[in-house]
């Protein structure tokens, strides 16, 4: 049965094409039929969102688009929804687990992850356009389902073919004919250059920030949810130029730009 259901899943995603405005229309019944029914969002620029609100999203994507065939032929092998804080490059990911000595055929379990800190970095202090999946997002809303609908394109490869590549044409095709994406990649604002744009920090600059009541200097050395910063210090770690820093990881918002880096102490 699964099989038939696989075969059957197939050959709709290949056959099938939804006219533009079409796939216009009902994009917009979910984000209305989003935004009525959640009990965290309660704006398109929503600041609380729920594991709830991307299943049900997929669940309307599923009726709409895939005639109802996609989330039962995944629930039956497993899938899961949520949602990271740790993502700071991709928007989105979807997660094959395989069992030990998988063989084609086996039952695995999927995951569908969206990052929630990419989505609440932007449309925030940041301003400028975003665009997913060559698409022009106007808020988190948007934006949330531009990244969901690629994620759902992953689902449909893994559960019929056992493969998936976003780069690929067949991926880029079945994104296009259900959901108009002319691009495979999203432009969500990243904390690094929200760090640039907003507070003129970079990998390299000179920082001064407030530890525990000592003003300190240093370095920024990376920029992910926080900005690693090092400090020269004598009873620190060695690092590749031959000083000893110690580490600190700062939110963006309390550092400042700094004129020189400070001597080791």
């Amino acid at each position: 049965m699964s099989q038939t259901r696989r075969s059957d899943l197939a050959d709709y995603v290949v056959r099938q094409s939804v006219p533009r405005k079409t796939a216009r229309e009902r994009q917009l019944q979910i984000y209305n039929d989003s935004l009525k029914l959640s009990r965290a969002m309660t704006s398109p620029n929503f600041t609380r969102v729920g594991r709830d609100d991307l299943q049900r999203m997929a669940r309307m994507y599923d009726d709409l688009f895939f005639d109802g065939r996609l989330l039962p032929l995944a629930q039956k092998e497993g899938l899961s929804f949520g949602w990271s804080s740790r993502m700071t490059k991709n928007a989105g990911k979807t997660v094959t687990h395989y069992p030990a000595g998988y063989r084609r055929g086996d039952r695995r379990r999927f995951e569908i992850i969206l990052s929630s800190s990419l989505l609440f970095q932007t449309f925030s202090d940041v301003n400028r356009p975003v665009e997913v999946t060559g698409i022009m997002c106007r808020n988190r809303l948007q934006a949330m389902q531009r990244v969901l609908e690629h994620e759902l394109v992953h689902l449909v490869e893994m559960l019929v073919w056992d493969d998936s590549s976003c780069s690929k044409t067949p991926f880029q095709q079945i994104a296009n004919r259900f959901f108009g994406h002319t691009q495979h990649q999203h432009d969500l604002i990243t904390q690094r250059e929200r760090a640039a744009r907003k507070f003129k920090i970079g990998v390299g600059t000179h920082v001064r920030f407030d530890f525990e009541g000592q003003a300190l200097q240093g370095v920024v050395n990376r920029i992910t949810r926080r900005a690693t910063v090092l400090v020269p210090d004598r009873r620190g770690a060695m690092f590749d130029d031959g000083r000893r820093y110690r580490k600190y990881y700062v939110p963006l918002e309390h550092l400042r730009r700094a004129a020189r880096e400070a001597e080791g102490t």
